[in-house]
């Protein structure tokens, strides 16, 4: 009896921890090292300031139990938040690997979501409540609100939380309570999948057959509005002056973001190659495709500074360093590039693909890899006694 009730008291135990609740000390407390939505900024970048310098070492893994979508983990203070296809968002410490905690939201998560004064936005792609806002430090919902499914990710401005949805609806709405600030809806047929940006101060939305609009944040109007040759479903970024959009037709656009002109376009001779979401840091502009290659553009006239051709093709957005571009392939490989010249120097084979963004913190790289594993590096150049600031 005394060996049955020791048992029960032991798996109790387990199933406590691992139903532990998504909880975030201190989440409100924003660090410039923190990593709070896909792409570091809202103009998507894919771009960390410090070095990341290969050789990388593998510290721990962890098991999220369900695939991942083409979303981005987050870092927030000594925590890594991934969310999956089965609709749970995993809290895992930054230090040791270990489940920090987690929430099941109900529907799958595809679009990544975002963090904004340590409450937390979760986009849904199913189901009738769509979007979620979480207190991480409560652990506990906030709000929530109804509509049509959205796959991309979230936009968030001060004052304003923006989605757009697989109906053609792009929604500001009141962070503190999800009341509508104001909506605007595309033109009838078309969804969004990219995540919108933010570029020269209008809110940038491109749909599922190659339409862009830019709004004004405030009010949802309408500043100007292109039509692309081809349909946009990979996440794009934007500089300061300037959009840069992949398609899936071989074309990539440099769009004016004040006016929509076209700065530059590149086409290439072939049409069936789907170009992947970009990363941009200064003038250089790298993305990968499906035919293998990594290509570097100068962002200001799109002319080609540097092609590497890889065994696999590439769907995630490389991350990129003063120093470094990396990449995550179909064929399980994470690469180090050299910035300058597109020379391979380091690569690191993973147990399954790689499709979603990375996220980057003082020399250390989070890498989600198929079917359900959360990879944390670090680069050589840091002591191994440090693993968080």
């Amino acid at each position: 009896m005394t060996h049955r009730i020791a048992f029960f008291v032991f798996a109790l135990a387990v199933l406590l921890a691992g139903c532990r609740a998504l909880q975030v000390d201190r989440a409100a407390v924003v660090s410039a090292d923190d990593w709070l939505t896909e792409g570091a900024t809202p103009e998507r970048t894919h771009a960390y300031p410090g070095p990341v310098a290969p050789p990388l070492q593998e510290l721990w893994d962890y098991n999220a139990g369900a695939g991942f979508g083409a979303v981005s983990p987050l870092i927030v203070g000594e925590t890594v938040l991934v969310a999956t296809r089965k609709g749970e968002v995993h809290a895992i410490d930054l230090a040791t690997g270990r489940k920090a905690g987690m929430n099941d939201f109900g529907e799958a998560v595809e679009g990544t979501p975002v963090v904004q004064s340590g409450t937390l936005y979760v986009p849904l792609a199913w189901g009738r409540r769509v979007l979620y806002a979480y207190d991480l430090a409560l652990g506990r919902t906030r709000w929530r609100v109804e509509g049509d499914p959205i796959q991309a990710g979230v936009l968030a401005l001060p004052g304003a939380i923006v989605v757009a949805d697989a109906g053609g609806h792009v929604r500001a709405l009141a962070p503190a309570d999800g009341s509508e600030r104001w909506a605007h809806a595309l033109e009838e047929g078309r969804g969004v999948v990219a995540t919108p940006v933010l570029a020269g101060g209008r809110i940038l939305v491109a749909d599922d057959q190659g339409g862009v609009a830019a709004l004004d944040p405030g009010s949802g109007t309408l500043g100007w509005a292109r039509q692309l040759d081809a349909p946009v479903y990979a996440a794009f970024t934007a500089g300061a002056e300037a959009a840069y959009l992949p398609t899936t037709r071989g074309r990539f656009y440099a769009l004016d973001a004040a006016t929509g002109a076209v700065r530059w376009r590149l086409a290439l001779p072939d049409t069936t190659v789907h170009l992947g979401p970009p990363a941009l840091q200064g003038d250089l502009l790298v993305f990968g495709a499906s035919d293998g290659v990594v290509r570097a553009l100068d962002a200001t006239t799109g002319a080609v500074v540097w092609a590497t051709r890889l065994p696999d093709a590439l769907t995630a957005p490389p991350l990129i360093t003063p120093e470094w571009v990396y990449v995550g392939t179909m064929g399980r490989e994470l690469l180090a590039l050299r910035r300058n010249d597109g020379e391979v120097r380091w690569q690191y084979t993973l147990r399954g693909r790689i499709k979603s963004a990375m996220a980057a913190r003082e020399g250390h790289l989070v890498v989600l890899a198929e079917p359900r594993f959360v990879h944390y590096f670090k680069s050589a150049s840091v002591p191994d006694d440090v693993a968080t600031r």
